[in-house]
């Protein structure tokens, strides 16, 4: 299917991805890619009917950043003990793993930490010690995925689930 980038103008292709998560079904990922300025669209629908859900689960150990992560593009993601919210946005699903997801805040914190100075740096490295403490075990977390239409979540017999 032929798509219009929000970028630039250009067409692009929106290819459909019939994809199969355990504990959820059938899912259908939706990728675009520029060919013009690389602006990247994914997203992900559960096929099944689902509501509200929020998904705690403690991350307490090494093993914990293998478990899998699904967020649509309307899910949000807390980590309370890292002071870090991510809003949901259009364009940003995906599926990966705990470990991935740390990633993801990493990368953000280390780019937006080389721009400040005083208790800003102090505050990006001690969340960045944080999270290699997360990775190695020495620390713990909990990871929070809340989603209204219930396509995100944490694939493990240790989360949480709440439906709303």
């Amino acid at each position: 299917m032929k798509e219009k980038c929000p970028i630039c103008g250009a067409e692009s292709e929106l290819h459909f991805l019939p994809y199969e998560i355990p504990h959820f079904g059938d899912a259908l990922m939706f990728i675009a890619v520029c060919p013009s300025c690389g602006y990247r669209y994914t997203d992900v629908m559960i096929l099944s009917d689902k509501k509200r859900r929020r998904y705690e689960m403690e991350i307490s150990s090494p093993q914990d950043l293998n478990v899998t992560v699904v967020r649509s593009s309307f899910g949000s993601i807390e980590i309370p003990e890292l002071g870090v919210s991510v809003e949901p946005r259009r364009g940003e699903s995906f599926i990966s793993t705990v470990e991935g997801v740390l990633k993801r805040v990493e990368e953000v914190v280390e780019m937006l930490s080389r721009d400040v100075k005083g208790k800003k740096k102090e505050r990006a490295e001690h969340i960045l010690k944080l999270i290699e403490q997360i990775k190695s075990g020495d620390a713990s977390m909990k990871l929070i995925i809340e989603d209204p239409t219930g396509n995100s979540a944490i694939i493990s017999d240790k989360a949480k689930i709440k439906d709303g």
